[in-house]
Formats: C-alpha cells, sequence, structure tokens
C-alpha cells in the first residue's frame, strides 16, 4: 500500500511542477515582450512530461476508493511467475493470462516459473496485495503479504 501511495504522491507533485515550470516560462517570455522566441521544442518536452505525470496521476487515482477501503479483487489458478531486477528495486508479476499482477520487490525471493496461485489485488491498477504459491491445488511452497 505505501507503493501505491509513493506513486499518487510522486505523480502529483511531478505534475504540478511541471505545470508550474511551463507558466513561468510564459510568464517570464511574456514580461521580456519575447514570447515568440520560445523555442517549440522546450514546449512539447514540457509538455509531454505534464501529460505523463497527470495520466500517471489519474491512473493511480481511480483505485483510491479501493485502496481506503481495503476492497480487492481474488484470483485462483494457474499462472506464471516472473521477476524483474532493476538497479532501483525491481518487482514481482504474476501472469494470469489477460491480467498481469505486480508486486514489490519484497517478492523478488520468489523462483520464475509456473504454479497454482491465490493473489489479492487491487482491481484497477492491479497492484498486488497478497501473493500465495503452491506446486499444486495441496502443497504450499510460499506465501507472503505486505
Amino acid at each position: 500500500m505505501s507503493q501505491y501511495f509513493f506513486m499518487l504522491i510522486l505523480s502529483f507533485v511531478f505534475f504540478v511542477g511541471m505545470s508550474a515550470y511551463l507558466w513561468l516560462i510564459f510568464k517570464k517570455k511574456k514580461k521580456n515582450g519575447d514570447s515568440y522566441k520560445t523555442p517549440l521544442k522546450d514546449i512539447l518536452i514540457v509538455t509531454f512530461f505534464i501529460l505523463l505525470s497527470g495520466s500517471l496521476f489519474i491512473y493511480s487515482l481511480l483505485d483510491l476508493p479501493n485502496v481506503l477501503a481495503d476492497k480487492t479483487s481474488k484470483y485462483q489458478g494457474n499462472c506464471e511467475i516472473a521477476n524483474f531486477d532493476i538497479t532501483t528495486g525491481g518487482h514481482t508479476e504474476a501472469n494470469f493470462g489477460k491480467h498481469s499482477i505486480t508486486f514489490p520487490k519484497n517478492y523478488q525471493d520468489v523462483e520464475e516459473g509456473n504454479y497454482y496461485c491465490e493473489v489479492e489485488y487491487y482491481p484497477r491498477t492491479e497492484q498486488g496485495k497478497s501473493l500465495k504459491l503452491f506446486e499444486s491445488k495441496n502443497d504450499i511452497q510460499q506465501s507472503g503479504a505486505f
């Protein structure tokens, strides 16, 4: 859950910061009387980051009621576990065909492969809350929750 709030706050701060930066660029150029000299490349780059952070914020905001109410969806069935090591953390994914539930680096010790899984996740962002892995329906191999 802390990963969710971190992403929500960071995307909001980045969105507000880039919007303020673009506003300051135009304000400074208008004050100097040379607003026509603002390079289009600079405006497009800042606009791209505003749209990116804004869409990430809205995407994260969609699941806020579910996170606050601790309302999760559950899935049981065969899944494929994949680990992604990134220098700044990484994550684990449980893939169920169309759905890909993401877990933070707490699950990096889970070995990749095919398992029978029980997963609790937030439905809109598909952020995982808990993961239980079984070799088959009767044997527990690993379980965890964050």
